[in-house]
């Protein structure tokens, strides 16, 4: 009779023994994965403890040593204009006063050309600096001296600030300004409906054109007849010369204008504001 070996596992006990492994090696595959996560956060976490500290004690440098870079104002680009904290409308008055040559050669006489406020002004102050050359040739500015407001933002009330000029008038002014889209010169005042000469020259003393208008420009030789119709300077006839005068010549240009309206040169100039 032949003899069993006692090293042979019945079904039932090998599938026992393969249920046994697999747990075996699924206990270890998690121990594994899980150390694994726990060290790469405390990695993660340490690198961003060193560099936060890193921050602050460049931070605390800083401070410490009281190190604020210095700037001329006369000389701020656009960019340094919006980190220091001045709107569009302050900065476009700084370079008006400077394209007409001027300096800035005070804290005050800043404040008095961009219309920043008190407490902007009290956090520049300290960051300013004036070159000495400025300062000598320069003439004294005088806070107290006009500083011109912007006509193409001006309201009504602001309007009627100029002799003269009362609630109908300066509703007169802000309505034909936006007919215009925006007056481009300071002359386009006279175009105005009751505003006199003398009226129009005290506008200029206390105002300016700051602000560009919004003028989208139509292109000559490809405009159509309402499209033309709808410049503030062009009748419905006037646009169909331009029409006729491009389609019999298959092409038109703005030296053209002068010869269609001779009799009208300051017409053709105001035309040209709103072609191309």
């Amino acid at each position: 009779m032949q003899k069993r070996s006692l090293f042979v596992l019945s079904k039932p006990q090998q599938g026992a023994v393969l249920l046994l492994l697999f747990c075996l090696i699924f206990i270890q595959c998690f121990r594994y994965f899980n150390a694994i996560s726990i060290q790469r956060p405390l990695a993660l976490s340490s690198t961003f403890l060193f560099e936060q500290k890193l921050d602050s004690l460049q931070h605390l440098a800083q401070t410490k040593s009281g190190i604020r870079f210095k700037f001329n104002p006369n000389f701020i680009t656009d960019y340094k204009a919006y980190t220091i904290g001045l709107s569009v409308e302050e900065y476009k008055r700084l370079q008006h006063f400077r394209s007409k040559g001027k300096w800035i050669n005070s804290t005050s006489a800043f404040q008095a050309v961009t219309q920043v406020t008190d407490s902007l002004l009290e956090v520049l102050e300290p960051q300013f600096k004036f070159t000495e050359w400025v300062k000598k040739n320069e003439a004294p500015f005088s806070v107290n001296s006009k500083v011109k407001k912007d006509l193409n933002t001006a309201d009504v009330q602001m309007l009627q600030s100029v002799s003269g000029i009362g609630s109908i008038l300066s509703a007169r002014i802000v309505k034909y300004r936006d007919y215009l889209g925006g007056f481009s010169e300071m002359n386009q005042c006279y175009e105005v409906f009751g505003l006199d000469s003398l009226v129009v020259q005290k506008l200029r003393e206390q105002f300016e054109i700051l602000t560009p208008p919004f003028i989208v420009k139509l292109n000559m030789n490809e405009a159509t007849l309402e499209e033309l119709q709808k410049i503030p300077y062009l009748s419905r006839s006037e646009a169909r010369k331009i029409i006729a005068y491009r389609t019999k010549n298959k092409t038109i240009s703005l030296n053209i204008l002068s010869e269609l309206f001779e009799d009208f040169p300051n017409k053709t100039e105001r035309i040209k504001l709103y072609l191309y």
